[in-house]
């Protein structure tokens, strides 16, 4: 799954890309997503707590969270928040849909 982010991942942007995908990760289950800040210029907590809920579904399933095109508005904030702990960094959607395959 790739989920292409606005450019400010607020409170209110962070629920309903929860509540839109929810259902999803359920009927699909999916392994693996990806979460794409090429457009993203701003984020607080809630985008942060976004991804870490992603994370802890994808990894019951034994997937990862990729996240690709941080630019350097947000890269201090995944530092910090310890995004890059639990997620893998990429370049772009294709080197991790390209990673993703090859596993």
């Amino acid at each position: 799954m790739v989920i292409d982010l606005p450019q400010e991942l607020d409170h209110d942007c962070a629920g309903r890309i929860r509540r839109e995908t929810d259902l999803y990760f359920v009927e699909k289950r999916v392994r693996n997503v990806i979460f794409n800040y090429r457009n993203t210029s701003f984020m607080d907590s809630s985008g942060i707590g976004l991804v870490m809920g992603r994370y802890r579904e994808v990894r019951y399933l034994r997937g990862n969270v990729y996240i690709v095109g941080v630019g350097k508005a947000l890269e201090r904030i995944m530092e910090i928040s310890g995004l890059y702990r639990v997620a893998r960094l990429r370049d772009t959607v294709e080197q991790a849909i390209r990673e993703i395959e090859g596993a």
